[in-house]
């Protein structure tokens, strides 16, 4: 049967990955037999296609709108696709041999392994994903590009972890040994095979087996590729395949482990029951990177912290408002970025941010700022009154339509920030920073400098959402050849503008 799922499954190579063979079928088929599994068939291929549909439902209700979607529509199309074949065999003639072969050769339990195998991680991304480990030229034909690529079944854990998911049995992967050692025996000449006996089943020989090859592709593909300043890591599914295997698959299983790939045999618990509360939830991807005890809050935030938008319910939209004040209303009538993401991601955690930061954020503030928000600048970066957190926390609420939680730490600590050439360079000398540092901070402005440069140099979470910035810090340290890792930066866009005033602020 053939499935659109990475256009992969008639050719040779992906047959063999997920497990479809074109063995004759030895027992004659009945009108019985062919009923019964075009039945079962149908009935598992609907239950998956449901509990599809139900995820991508559960994502659309649960995913805020700038916050990264699970790509689930080829593979989802590739089982609806799968299901209009089988019910198509199900009408057919049921006592065909040709029948059922083509049942027994339904890919449904390979897209149930890949489903099964999703649902056992986290943080999904996308599905039937191609990695090059070189450019791609737009004028190679598909087959050319495909021989330079890897196929992920999964990409999960936000992007960093890729899984290859194969029903291959321990028979067949059997049968590939088998025929292995046969292409390997009969390129020596009799007197050669005399002399070495039948131990002609080298290295060079396990490197001709379908599936160590899938994971050289793969191996090979990662290392063109860095997800947060890392090589993703690779995991193959294979549930057909005993956690006991047969001795003759270890030297196999030892070849892709020795790529650094984790391989998980045995059956994965690939149950399709109501998993929407128990489940569902740890697919989606993170809201943010693993944070810090003490946050380190850019310019930005900080005015998204005390902006107008962030603390009125269902603001009007005046007409005096220009086109990105009049967008972040409307994204924040939906969203409600400060109560619904940051206060939460905030919550018990220390809040600093640079000398720099609160200075440039106290001039926008004084130059544009309605009183309001000049009123909670005052209280978020409290440097002089002494007030306790919740003295401020309450005094902070009578400016904010919403209630301030108790676990927001105010006030925000203003730090020196020590970033200087000097104070960068002994970092380095001390192995605390990569050497690409320099060129990072020499290609930031002093601001941004005394931001993302401290946070780095602090081990500190920076909360930013300037992407120009930590795209271009991103970009310059995964170019470095030593596989240097950067600053962890929560790039969570778009902030919220001061209201201001609008007539003075066009341009």
């Amino acid at each position: 049967m053939v499935e659109s799922y990475g256009s992969d499954v008639e050719s040779f190579r992906e047959s063999i990955t997920n497990g479809s063979t074109n063995r004759a079928m030895k027992a004659e088929a009945t009108s019985t037999e062919g009923s019964a599994l075009a039945e079962d068939l149908l009935a598992r291929c609907q239950t998956l296609l449901d509990e599809l549909q139900d995820f991508r439902d559960f994502v659309t209700e649960q995913r805020l709108e700038q916050e990264p979607a699970v790509d689930i529509h080829k593979f989802q199309t590739s089982v609806a696709t799968e299901h209009k074949s089988l019910q198509k065999l199900a009408n057919a003639d049921l006592e065909a041999e040709k029948t059922i072969h083509t049942l027994r050769s339904s890919n449904l339990p390979f897209y149930a392994a890949i489903w099964g195998a999703a649902k056992a991680s986290k943080a999904l991304v996308t599905f039937g994903k191609r990695f090059y480990w070189d450019n791609r030229p737009t004028r190679d034909s598909k087959k050319a590009a495909e021989k330079r690529c890897a196929l992920v079944d999964i990409v999960s854990h936000d992007g960093e972890e890729w899984i290859k998911v194969s029903t291959v049995t321990s028979s067949r992967l059997s049968l590939e040994i088998a025929k292995a050692r046969w292409e390997a025996a009969d390129s020596f000449s009799e007197d050669e095979e005399q002399e070495n006996g039948n131990s002609t089943f080298d290295e060079d020989d396990i490197d001709r087996i379908e599936l160590v090859r899938v994971a050289s592709d793969l191996l090979r593909a990662s290392q063109a590729h860095r997800v947060h300043y890392k090589r993703p890591r690779i995991r193959f599914v294979l549930p057909k395949i005993s956690t006991s295997p047969p001795p003759e698959l270890l030297p196999i299983l030892e070849r892709i482990r020795s790529t650094g790939a984790v391989i998980d045999l045995g059956d994965q618990n690939t149950s399709m029951g109501p998993i929407k509360e128990s489940v569902f939830p740890h697919l989606l991807p993170s809201p943010h990177p693993p944070l810090t005890g003490t946050l380190n809050i850019d310019c930005t935030i900080l005015l998204a912290l005390v902006s107008d938008l962030s603390h009125t319910v269902n603001h009007p939209i005046l007409p005096n408002y220009n086109l990105a004040i009049t967008r972040q209303i409307q994204l924040e009538t939906r969203e409600h970025l400060v109560p619904s993401n940051l206060w939460p991601a905030m919550a018990d955690k220390d809040l600093v941010c640079t000398h720099e930061a609160a200075k440039r954020m106290k001039e926008i503030v004084n130059t544009i700022g309605m009183p309001n928000e000049r009123a909670r600048t005052e209280l978020l970066l409290d440097d002089g009154s002494a007030r306790s957190g919740r003295e401020l926390r309450e005094a902070f609420a009578t400016y904010s339509d919403y209630t301030i939680p108790h676990s927001w730490c105010l006030p925000i600590r203003i730090v020196q920030a020590k970033v200087s050439a000097y104070d960068i360079s002994n970092e380095i000398q001390a192995a605390k920073l990569p050497p690409v540092a320099l060129q990072v901070a020499d290609q930031l402005t002093d601001i941004n400098r005394s931001v993302f440069m401290h946070g780095w140099m602090q081990g500190m979470t920076t909360v930013s959402s300037n992407r120009t910035v930590a795209k271009q810090i991103e970009s310059t340290v995964e170019t470095d050849d030593q596989g240097a890792v950067g600053p962890e930066i929560w790039l969570r866009e778009p902030a919220r503008s001061l209201l201001g005033k609008e007539k003075e602020r066009r341009k």
